[in-house]
């Protein structure tokens, strides 16, 4: 696992119990229904990382958490200048959003392994 994968993950489940904590309180079922989602993308950056062996299924994650991680942040900051919505949602969001960008940003490749390609003689030149 990269190293800031942790990160991107922390700021998936603060979002989750925000989401959870704040339902009915300050927000809608659907905007609680949409940070719980963007949750589990957040939370899934170093779970897939865990899970594959090679690097690929990572990265994509990575790609999709932080291609659309402004879309909570925004949420989170439209309730909390709109509404009755505290700080912890959109700081939540913005961890998620930069762990999951800053793991594109490191190309260590922990975990992957190199592929069994069998040696051949060279052919015989005449």
């Amino acid at each position: 696992m990269r190293r800031s994968e942790p990160i991107a993950g922390l700021g998936g489940v603060a979002l989750i119990v925000a989401a959870l904590l704040h339902w009915g309180e300050d927000m809608g079922a659907v905007q609680a229904v949409v940070l719980i989602g963007f949750g589990l993308l957040f939370l899934a950056v170093p779970v897939v990382a865990l899970a594959t062996s090679g690097p690929s299924k990572a990265v994509g994650t990575a790609v999709l958490a932080s291609a659309f991680g402004w879309v909570p942040l925004l949420i989170g900051l439209v309730q909390l200048v709109f509404g009755d919505g505290g700080w912890v949602t959109p700081l939540a969001a913005l961890v998620g959003w930069v762990g999951s960008w800053l793991s594109l940003r490191d190309e260590s490749t922990p975990g992957a392994t190199t592929p069994d390609v069998p040696r051949r003689p060279a052919p015989d030149v005449v």
